[in-house]
C-alpha cells in the first residue's frame, strides 16, 4: 500500500457508500441493529485521521467486527480482545494494527481502554464504538486503529487491556454491594458513635453521605478487623483479620490498599498511632494507581468501626476515585474540608475582610484538593500562615507533609516566576528525594499571575526506613538550587579560589556555556570543577602540545565499593562511546551509566565533557585514592595515542600502579609472545592480575636493575639477587602451569635484559613515548635457535619491532614486516641466511624487523608510507636509546640514564630491507639527531652513500654466481643465448637489474604479485631494450610491457584473473597439457618449466623439499603457489632475492644434479657494498675530524668511488662460488673432515646442525656409505660458519698486529683512501676488517676445515697460521697463480681450472704447514716473505733440472695431466713445480746453515731423496687412503718423519762435501755415493728392504710405511749421530 499524498484533500465515504461496502462484504443488507451499529461508526469516523484507510477498507474493519461481535457467547462474561494486523479490502494487510474489544456495555470503558493504551505508549489513529442491542444484550465493541506494533507488543497489550477491563466489570458488577456498605458503615458509625465531638463525627457523617452522592467512583471495598490481645487491647505489629470477603477490585486478595505487601496488612505503629489520634474517617492515598477511568493513585476512604466501649475495633476500606465534581466544588461545599478552612481561618485570626484575611482564603481554597483531604488542621494552619508569609517576601519555601501511613511525603514547594522553570523543577525534585531517601513519585506545577510558582512533589518513602532531613538545611539547599544559573555559577566560582576581579569575565564567557542539560544534572559547583579541567585542554583536541584531553576520577555517596566514576573532557564533537567503552573494558571495568554534555563557550569551539559511572567487579579491595590518579593518566595516555589499550591495563587498577609500569609489563609480554614459545596474551594477563605479589616483584626487579638512582651493576646486584629469591619464592603459590611458565619466563627475561630506556627522558623531560629493552639472548634457556649475542627489542602504541644481531660488530637490514604476531619469527629466519651472507663482511649478521601497528585504512600510499616511516623512527629511537656512541678523542659514553649490566657496546649499523629500501636518509637523520658517531654511516644506501639499486650491485653478485654455474657447465651466457623464468618484475632493484646484466638472456617467463609476463619463443636483442625501456620507466608494471614485441601466443595475464585460457605456445614452452589454468597454477607451471635459468628476483618462498610442508616453510603468502624441489625442470638457480627456497629444497636440488648455491651467497653483494660504503665512512669522517679532508670533498669523494667499490664486492662474489666449487670438487673424501668441524663447532655451542639444515651424525655416515657428498648449498653454510669462526679468532689474536697486514688495510679500500693510510691505522675497525679479509682468503682458498686441521696438525695457534698462510702465499707467489688461472674464465673448460686451482691449494695448504711450525717462534709474515721468498724465486727459476729423476717424471706427469684439460703449458708447468717444491723452506734452511748456493743444496736434497727412497716413500704416503681424520693424522706424521730425516741426511752429506756437488745432477749424485762409501752395505740393505715391503703385497699400506721409515730412520739417526 503506498502512503497517502497529504497534499490531496482526503475524500470521506459517506454512510451510504459504508453501508453498499458493508453488505457487499457481508453478502446481505445491513437490517435495522447493523445500521444502527454503521451509524455510530460512521460517527466515530473521521478521514483525515487514517488517510490510507479507504472506505473499502473501513468497510472490512467493520463487517470483521461485526461478525465477532455476532459471535461473542451469550454466557461469556471477559471481554473479548483481538490485538493483530489490520486487514483491509480483499484481506490486504495495512499498515496498522487493530484492537477489537467486545464485551457488555459498562461505564468507564473507553477511558480505562484509552488509559492502558497511553500507559503501553501506543500511537491510536482511530476510535470506533458502537453500542448495540443484539440478542437481548447490550454490547460494547470498541475498535482502535494502532501504528503498527512487535507481536511481543501486542501479547502485553492485551494482557494490559484484559486486567484494565476486568477491574472495570468488577468494579461496576459490585456497585451496588459497595454503596450498601458505605450506608452500613454511616449508620453504624451513627448506631454507635466514637467519643469524639458530634460535631466532628457529624461532619465525618456527612462526608461519607457526600461522597455517596456521585462525588466518589467506587472501585473497591474491604472489611478489616482490629487484632486484640486478650487485655482488650491492640496486638502490635499482628495481622488485620478480614472480616468479609472484599469487593470490586478488592475481591483479589492480593490487591494491596496502603502498603505494597499483600494484605491483610499489620498493624504497624504508625497504623495504631493513627487509630489512637485520627477521626472516624480516615482520607489518604493508595498505593495503586487505577486502571478504571483515570490513569491516577487511588483515594483511600478508611471508616472505622467502634464496640460498646468506644474502642475501635475495625474498618472499612474504600478505594476509588474522587469524581471532578468533588474537585470542582468550593471548600466550604465540601464536608469534612469545609470544617478544617473554617477553624484554620478561625485560628488564624485575621481581621475579617483585611487583605491577609483575603489572601488566606485564597490560599486554602486553591490548596491541592488532595492534600486538603489528608492534612491535619494543625498542619494546614501552619502551612497555609508559612504560605501567607511569602507573598509579602517571595522566595524559595518548602512545606513538607508526612503521609500518617509513612508512605510518601507531600512537599509544597514555591518558587518566584522569575526562576522558575522545568530545570528548577527537576533539580529541586532531585534535591528533595535524595534528601528523604525516596523518589519522585508525582509532582503537580500550579502556575498563575501571582508571584510565586507552586509545585507539589510526592516523594515515596519506604515506611520506617528512610532519613528525616534537617528542614533549615533542606530548605537552603532548594534555596541555592532555584538561585539563577549565573548566581550559582558565580558563587561556585568565588568557593573554586577563583580571585574576584577573574569572576566576571570567567561568567561572562562560561556561565552560559552550560546548557539546560547539563544544569538540569549538575549544580555549579560541578561547573567549576569542570572548568578547571576545561582549562587543561589544548587548542585542537588532539595530541600534542599540553593536553588533548583530560580526565577526572571521583566517587558520590551513592556509589557503592565496586564503582566509582570519571568525566572525560574534549574540545570538539562527542566522544563515540564506541571509542570509550573498549578502553574501559581492557582496564577490567564495566561501564554501567554514560551522559554527556556539550558546553559552548563565547568565542571557543564546543567542548564535550562525559560522566561514566564503572563498576570493577574484583573491586571490593579496591582503594580508590591509590587507582585515582593512575587510572587518569592510563585513559589520557590511552586516549592520546601513548599507550595501547589491552589487558596489561587492567594492572593499573589491580595493583594501583602507572600506565607506564603497566607499558612495561605490556613490553616484555610481547616480546615473549614473539619468541612462539610462550603462552598466549590472555595467558599472561590472566597470570599477572591473578598473582598481583609476583607481579609487583617483577617491577621492583626491573627497577632495582635499571632505575638511574643506586649505583653501579655491580652496587645493585645483592638487591637483586634479593629480589630473583623472592620472586622463586612466591611462583611456589602459582597453582597454573600456564601461569607459572609465564610468570617465570617474564622473571627470566627481566634477568637478561642489559640495558633499557625506560627511565630516559625526552627533551621536555617526559619520558620517552616508546620503550626498549636490550637482552641477551643466549641467557634465556627456552628461546629458538639460533640464539643472537644481543637484541633490541621496542614497543610504542604504534610500532613494535626487534633487531637481533649475532656480534658486537653485526650488520643487516631492517624491514617492514606484515606479521604482527611473529615478526621475530620472520626475522630470525632472515638473520640465519644474514650470518651466511656476511661471512664476506667486517660485521657478522645481524636483522631487524618492525610492524607498524597504525596504518591507515587507505588506499592513499603516501598515507600509509608517512604511518611506516613514523613506526621506523621511532623504531631506531629504540635501538639508538640504549647504544653506546664514541667521543670525538675516541672515548666511549654511556646513553644518559641508562644502566648497563655490560661491557660497551658503541657498534649498531643498518640496512635498507623489505619495504625499507628508501629510507636509509631518514635513518641517517635520526642518527644526526643523536649525534652518533657513525654518522650516515650509520645507514648505508642513503642519499649520500651507494644506493643499491642504481649500482645494480645485488643483480650484479648474483648474476656471479650464475656465469660461474653456466661456465661450469661450458657456456658462456654473456654471449651464448639462454632460457630463463624469474619472480619479479622490471621496477623491481634485484630481478629488473639481473635480468639486464646479458643481452643473451631469453626471458620466457616472470610473475610478479601483479602480473604474470609469458613470452613463449623471445627475441633476445629485441626483448633486452623492452626490458631495458621498463627498469627506466618509473613504477612499472609487465603491464606496461609492450605487447607487440611479445612473440606469438604470448601475452601479460592479470593475477586477478578467474582463469587464463593457454595458447599452443605456452603449452609448449611450458610443457603442459592444460588447455586453461588459473593464475595459481599456471605460475606453478612456470616454477616448473623446462628452461635452463631459474632467477629468483621477488619475494616469497617457491619451492621446498617434498619432506616439509608449508607450515614448516612458515610463509603462508606463497603457500597456494609453491613447488617441491623435485618438480623443477631448470638447471640453474639464482637466488636474487632472500628465502626463494628452503634450504632443504635447495639441497634436495643440488642434489638431484641441478646448480644452486644459497640465498646469503647469490646476493650477498647488497649486504658488501654497506659494509664497504660504513667502513669507507668511518674512515673518511675520522679525516675529516682531523681536518685532513675538507667537509665539503667528502660527498663528491665518496661518490667518485662508487665502481671501484662495486668491483671490489663483485671479486667477493666471485671468489666465494669458486670457493664452493673447489670444495664441491673434494667430494665425498672431505666428509670425515666436514664432520669433524660440524662437530666441533656443535660442541662450542657455534652451530645447530638441525637449524641450519646440515646433515647430523647418522646421516653423514649414511652418506659416506654411499659415496653422496654434501650439496653446494651445504657447503655454502658450512663455508660461512668456517670464516665467521675464523674471523673472531684471528680478531682474539695477535695476527691483525702485523704490520705487513696494514697492505691489507689499503687494499681494502679503494685507491683514493691510501692517502689517508695514517687514519686507517686508527680506523675504529682496523683489526676486524683484516681478520675479515683473511678469514675469507683463508677459508675460500684452502676450504672451510683447513683452519682447524692444520691449528692441529701444526701444534699452532691462529696468529701462526694466519702469519704462515699469509707467507705462504706471497713466498711462493701463489697468489699470483691463482689470479692467473682465474684469468683463464672462458679460455680453458671449468675442469682444468679446477684442477689448476687444487694444485694451488695443495701447495698452499702444505707450505702454511711447514711456514706455521716457524711462525710459532715469533717470525712475522715479512721476516718469512724476507728470508723464504728469495730461496722460492730461485727454485722456480731453476725449476725441474734440481728434482730427482722421480719427481721430475711425476712433474711430468702433472703437467701432463693439466695440459690434457687444456691448460696452456707455460703456466700449468709453473704451478705443476710447486707441489716438490714443498721442502723448499728446508732446502733454504740448509743452505744458510752449509752457505751453500740455494740451487746446489736443492740437487743435493733431492739426491738424498733418491737414493734414500725418500721421494718414493713420501709419494707412496700420499696415495695412502684415510679413511677418518686420524688416519689422515698418522700419514702427514710419517710424511713429516720422512722430510726430517731427509733433511738430516741432506745436512750430514753436505757436510762432508762442498758447493760444487751441486752444479749438476751427476756431481750431487756421486758426493751422495761418495759420503755412503763404507756405509754402502748398510743402505743397499736398507733399500732392499724397502724394495721387498713394497712387493710383499698389494701397493703400499699404513703399516708397510711405518716399517720402511723406521728402516730408514735408524740409518739416517746413525748417519748424524756418526
Amino acid at each position: 500500500m503506498t502512503a497517502h499524498d497529504l497534499r490531496q484533500p482526503v475524500q470521506p465515504i459517506t454512510k451510504a457508500a459504508l453501508e453498499a461496502a458493508f453488505a457487499k462484504i457481508v453478502g446481505t443488507g445491513p437490517g435495522a441493529v447493523e445500521q444502527t451499529y454503521l451509524t455510530q461508526a460512521h460517527e466515530d469516523y473521521s478521514a483525515d485521521e487514517t488517510p490510507e484507510l479507504s472506505g473499502e477498507d473501513l468497510a472490512a474493519l467493520l463487517a470483521a467486527s461485526w461478525t465477532a461481535a455476532k459471535a461473542y457467547p451469550a454466557d461469556a462474561t471477559a471481554p473479548a480482545i483481538t490485538v493483530g494486523p489490520l486487514h483491509g479490502a480483499s484481506e490486504r494487510v495495512l499498515d496498522y494494527d487493530l484492537v477489537r474489544i467486545v464485551q457488555s456495555d459498562a461505564p468507564f470503558l473507553v477511558d480505562s481502554v484509552m488509559g492502558a493504551l497511553a500507559e503501553a505508549a501506543v500511537s491510536v489513529r482511530a476510535l470506533f464504538h458502537p453500542v448495540v442491542e443484539l440478542d437481548g444484550r447490550r454490547l460494547s465493541i470498541i475498535m482502535l486503529v494502532i501504528d503498527s506494533v512487535p507481536q511481543e507488543r501486542r501479547d502485553a497489550l492485551g494482557e494490559g487491556l484484559a486486567q484494565s477491563l476486568s477491574d472495570v466489570h468488577a468494579a461496576v458488577a459490585d456497585h451496588d454491594a459497595m454503596t450498601s456498605l458505605m450506608r452500613q458503615a454511616v449508620q453504624r458509625l451513627e448506631e454507635t458513635p466514637p467519643p469524639v465531638d458530634p460535631a466532628v463525627l457529624a461532619e465525618n457523617i456527612a462526608f461519607l453521605k457526600w461522597l455517596k452522592s456521585d462525588h466518589f467512583v467506587f472501585l473497591g471495598a474491604r472489611d478489616y478487623d482490629y487484632p486484640l490481645n486478650a487485655d482488650g487491647d491492640y496486638e502490635a505489629e499482628a495481622p488485620l483479620g478480614l472480616s468479609t470477603d472484599g469487593l470490586g477490585i478488592l475481591a483479589d486478595p492480593e490487591r494491596t490498599v496502603l502498603r505494597r505487601a499483600s494484605e491483610p496488612a499489620v498493624l504497624t505503629r504508625q497504623m495504631r498511632r493513627q487509630l489512637d489520634l485520627s477521626e472516624p474517617v480516615t482520607v489518604a492515598k493508595a498505593n495503586a494507581r487505577s486502571r478504571v477511568h483515570r490513569r491516577a493513585y487511588m483515594d483511600y476512604i478508611g471508616v472505622k468501626r467502634y464496640g460498646p466501649d468506644g474502642k475501635a475495633t475495625g474498618e472499612t476500606r474504600f478505594v476509588g476515585l474522587f469524581t471532578s465534581e468533588a474537585y470542582d466544588q468550593l471548600t466550604t461545599e465540601v464536608p469534612l474540608l469545609r470544617r478544617k478552612v473554617a477553624n484554620a481561618l478561625a485560628r488564624a485570626d485575621k481581621a475579617p475582610g483585611s487583605h491577609n484575611e483575603k489572601r488566606l482564603k485564597n490560599i486554602l481554597e486553591n490548596y491541592p484538593r488532595d492534600e486538603l483531604f489528608q492534612i491535619s488542621e494543625d498542619e494546614l494552619l501552619s502551612i497555609a500562615l508559612g504560605i501567607l508569609h511569602l507573598y509579602d517576601r517571595p522566595r524559595i519555601r518548602l512545606f513538607s507533609r508526612r503521609d500518617p501511613f509513612d508512605r510518601f511525603v507531600s512537599v509544597l514547594c514555591f518558587v518566584p516566576r522569575e526562576k522558575f522553570d522545568s530545570a528548577v523543577r527537576e533539580r529541586i525534585g532531585q534535591i528533595i528525594a535524595r534528601a528523604w531517601g525516596g523518589r519522585i513519585s508525582a509532582w503537580y506545577p500550579q502556575l498563575s499571575d501571582a508571584p510565586l510558582v507552586r509545585i507539589q512533589y510526592i516523594i515515596g518513602v519506604e515506611p520506617g526506613a528512610h532519613p528525616i532531613p534537617d528542614a533549615a538545611q533542606l530548605e537552603a539547599d532548594v534555596a541555592e538550587a532555584g538561585r539563577g544559573w549565573v548566581d550559582r555559577f558565580e558563587g561556585a566560582l568565588r568557593r573554586s579560589g577563583v580571585e574576584e576581579v577573574a569572576v566576571g569575565p570567567l561568567s561572562a564567557q562560561w556561565a552560559r556555556a552550560f546548557g539546560a542539560a547539563y544544569r538540569d544534572r549538575y549544580d555549579a559547583d560541578e561547573a567549576a570543577t569542570d572548568l578547571q579541567y576545561v582549562n587543561r585542554l589544548n587548542e585542537t583536541g588532539l595530541p600534542g602540545e599540553d593536553k588533548a584531553v583530560a580526565v577526572r576520577a571521583f566517587r558520590t555517596p551513592d556509589d557503592s565499593r565496586l564503582q566509582f566514576r570519571f568525566k572525560l573532557y574534549r574540545r570538539g564533537p562527542a566522544v563515540p562511546l564506541s571509542d570509550v567503552l573498549p578502553i574501559l573494558a581492557d582496564m577490567g571495568l564495566k561501564t554501567l551509566e554514560e551522559y554527556g554534555y556539550p558546553i559552548r563557550p563565547i568565542g571557543e569551539e564546543e567542548i564535550h565533557v562525559h560522566e561514566f559511572l564503572m563498576e570493577d567487579p574484583r573491586g571490593e579491595a579496591l582503594v580508590f585514592d591509590d587507582v585515582k590518579g593512575p587510572f587518569e593518566d592510563a585513559f589520557a595516555a590511552v586516549w592520546t595515542g601513548r599507550n595501547e589499550s589491552d589487558g596489561f591495563n587492567r594492572l593499573v587498577i589491580e595493583l594501583g600502579v602507572e600506565w607506564r609500569d603497566a607499558a612495561l609489563i605490556r613490553t616484555l609480554a610481547h616480546y615473549r609472545q614473539q619468541t612462539g614459545l610462550d603462552p598466549s596474551q590472555t595467558v599472561q594477563e590472566e597470570a599477572l592480575r591473578e598473582y598481583p605479589d609476583v607481579a609487583r616483584a617483577l617491577l621492583s626487579l626491573f627497577k632495582a636493575k635499571f632505575a638511574p638512582e643506586g649505583g653501579s651493576a655491580d652496587d645493585r646486584a645483592p638487591a637483586v639477587a634479593e629480589l630473583d629469591a623472592k620472586i622463586v619464592t612466591l611462583l611456589q603459590d602459582v597453582k597454573s602451569l600456564d601461569h607459572d611458565r609465564a610468570l617465570r619466563r617474564i622473571a627470566a627475561l627481566i634477568g637478561a635484559i642489559k640495558r633499557t630506556n625506560y627511565f630516559q627522558l625526552d627533551a621536555d623531560g617526559q619520558p620517552k613515548p616508546h620503550i626498549s629493552i636490550k637482552i641477551a639472548s643466549r641467557e634465556l634457556d627456552d628461546l629458538p635457535l639460533p640464539k643472537p649475542y644481543r637484541e633490541i627489542f621496542v614497543w610504542a602504541p604504534h610500532v613494535e619491532g626487534v633487531h637481533l644481531r649475532f656480534g658486537p660488530v653485526a650488520r643487516g637490514g631492517l624491514r617492514w614486516s606484515d606479521r604482527r604476531d611473529d615478526f621475530r619469527t620472520e626475522v630470525l629466519g632472515l638473520v640465519k641466511a644474514q650470518q651466511v651472507k656476511n661471512a664476506v663482511i667486517v660485521p657478522v649478521g645481524s636483522k631487524g624487523g618492525f610492524y607498524p601497528k597504525q596504518l591507515p585504512r587507505t588506499t592513499d600510499r603516501e598515507a600509509i608510507q608517512g604511518e611506516a616511516i613514523r613506526a621506523y623512527r621511532t623504531f631506531l629511537s629504540g635501538l639508538l636509546d640504549i647504544t653506546d656512541n664514541i667521543a670525538a678523542d675516541g672515548s666511549v659514553t654511556h646513553p644518559a640514564n641508562v644502566i648497563a649490566w655490560e661491557g660497551d657496546d658503541p657498534y649498531l649499523v643498518v640496512a635498507a630491507d623489505k619495504g625499507t629500501a628508501t629510507f636509509s636518509d631518514i635513518a641517517n637523520g635520526v642518527s644526526a639527531s643523536y649525534g652518533f658517531w657513525l654518522g650516515d654511516a650509520f645507514a648505508s644506501g642513503g642519499s649520500i652513500g651507494y644506493d643499491h639499486k642504481a649500482m645494480g650491485i645485488t643483480a650484479r653478485g648474483a648474476w656471479e654466481a650464475v656465469k660461474r654455474h653456466f661456465r661450469e657447465m661450458g657456456k658462456d651466457i654473456q654471449t651464448q643465448p639462454f632460457t630463463m623464468v624469474g619472480v619479479g618484475d622490471m621496477s623491481g632493484d634485484v630481478f629488473g637489474n639481473g635480468v639486464l646484466l646479458s643481452k643473451a638472456t631469453r626471458l620466457v617467463a616472470a610473475f610478479d604479485h601483479r602480473d604474470i609476463f609469458i613470452d613463449p619463443n623471445p627475441d633476445h636483442v629485441t626483448s633486452w631494450v623492452e626490458r631495458k625501456r621498463l627498469f627506466d620507466l618509473p613504477r612499472s608494471s609487465w603491464q606496461d610491457y609492450d605487447k607487440a614485441l611479445i612473440s606469438e601466443g604470448g601475452g601479460v595475464f592479470s593475477r586477478s584473473a578467474k582463469s587464463i585460457q593457454l595458447t599452443p605456445q605456452i603449452k609448449a614452452a611450458l610443457d603442459i597439457a592444460e588447455h586453461e589454468l588459473d593464475p595459481v597454477s599456471l605460475i606453478r607451471a612456470i616454477l616448473k618449466a623446462p628452461v635452463e635459468l631459474l632467477y629468483l628476483g621477488g619475494i616469497g618462498t617457491y619451492v621446498k623439499s617434498a619432506a616439509e610442508t608449508d607450515a614448516q616453510v612458515g610463509d603462508k603468502g606463497t603457500d597456494a603457489l609453491r613447488i617441491n624441489a623435485d618438480e623443477l625442470r631448470v638447471k640453474v638457480v639464482g637466488e636474487g632475492a632472500n628465502l626463494g627456497f628452503t634450504q632443504a629444497g635447495r639441497i634436495a636440488f643440488g642434489q638431484a644434479g641441478g646448480r644452486i648455491n644459497t640465498d646469503a651467497i647469490d646476493n650477498s653483494a647488497g649486504v658488501d657494498t654497506s659494509d664497504h660504503e660504513v667502513n669507507i665512512k668511518i674512515l673518511v669522517g675520522s679525516a675529516v675530524t682531523n681536518g685532513i679532508l675538507p667537509a665539503e670533498e667528502r660527498t663528491p669523494l665518496l661518490a667518485s668511488m662508487t665502481d671501484e667499490v662495486g668491483l671490489k664486492v663483485l671479486a667477493h662474489n666471485y671468489d666465494q662460488t669458486l670457493a664452493l666449487t673447489l670444495q664441491q670438487a673434494e667430494g665425498v673424501g672431505a666428509l670425515d673432515a666436514q664432520q669433524r668441524f660440524m662437530q666441533s663447532l656443535s660442541a662450542r655451542g657455534k652451530l645447530d646442525r638441525k637449524v641450519e639444515g646440515l646433515p647430523n651424525d647418522a646421516r653423514v655416515k649414511e652418506l659416506m656409505t654411499a659415496g653422496i657428498p654434501l650439496a653446494r648449498p651445504e657447503l655454502a653454510v658450512l663455508m660461512a660458519y668456517a670464516k665467521l669462526e675464523l674471523s673472531d679468532d684471528i680478531v682474539a689474536s695477535q695476527a691483525p698486529e702485523d704490520p705487513f697486514f696494514e697492505q691489507i688495510l689499503v687494499r681494502y679500500f679503494p685507491e683514493a683512501l691510501a692517502r689517508f693510510e695514517p687514519e686507517m691505522k686508527s680506523h675504529r675497525l682496523r683489526r676486524e676488517i683484516i681478520a675479515t679479509v683473511m678469514a675469507n682468503e683463508v677459508v675460500n682458498m684452502c676450504g672451510p676445515t683447513f683452519p682447524d686441521r692444520l691449528r692441529g696438525s701444526a701444534e699452532c695457534d691462529t696468529t701462526a697460521l694466519i702469519i704462515a698462510f699469509e707467507a705462504a702465499r706471497r713466498v711462493f707467489r701463489l697468489d699470483e697463480a691463482w689470479d692467473a688461472v682465474s684469468a683463464l674464465d672462458l679460455k680453458i673448460s671449468a675442469e682444468a681450472q679446477a684442477a689448476l686451482y687444487q694444485e694451488i691449494a695443495v701447495v698452499l695448504r702444505r707450505q702454511t704447514f711447514w711456514l706455521a711450525r716457524r711462525a710459532k717462534g715469533g717470525l712475522s709474515v715479512q721476516a718469512l716473505i724476507d728470508r723464504y721468498r728469495p730461496i722460492a724465486d730461485a727454485l722456480q727459476a731453476e725449476g725441474a733440472p734440481v728434482l730427482s729423476r722421480f719427481e721430475q717424471g711425476r712433474l711430468d706427469a702433472r703437467v701432463k695431466r693439466f695440459a690434457d684439460h687444456g691448460a696452456p703449458e707455460d703456466l700449468t708447468r709453473s704451478i705443476a713445480i710447486m707441489r716438490p717444491l714443498v721442502a723448499a723452506s728446508d732446502i733454504g734452511d740448509l743452505a744458510q746453515e752449509a752457505n751453500w748456493p740455494v740451487a746446489a743444496m736443492a740437487r743435493l736434497y733431492h739426491q738424498v731423496g733418491a737414493a734414500f727412497d725418500f721421494d718414493r716413500l713420501r709419494a707412496a704416503a700420499g696415495s695412502i687412503p684415510s679413511a677418518d681424520h686420524f688416519d689422515r693424522l698418522a700419514v702427514r706424521r710419517l710424511i713429516e718423519d720422512l722430510m726430517n730425516e731427509q733433511a738430516a741426511l741432506t745436512r750430514a752429506v753436505a757436510r762432508a762435501s762442498d758447493p760444487s756437488v751441486g752444479v749438476s745432477e751427476d756431481a750431487a749424485e756421486a758426493a751422495v755415493d761418495a759420503w755412503i762409501g763404507s756405509k754402502q752395505a748398510t743402505v743397499e740393505g736398507v733399500r732392499a728392504s724397502v724394495d721387498e715391503i713394497e712387493q710383499s703385497g698389494s701397493g703400499w699400506t699404513f703399516a708397510k710405511l711405518t716399517i720402511a721409515n723406521a728402516t730408514i730412520r735408524d740409518l739416517a739417526t746413525a748417519a748424524v749421530n756418526g
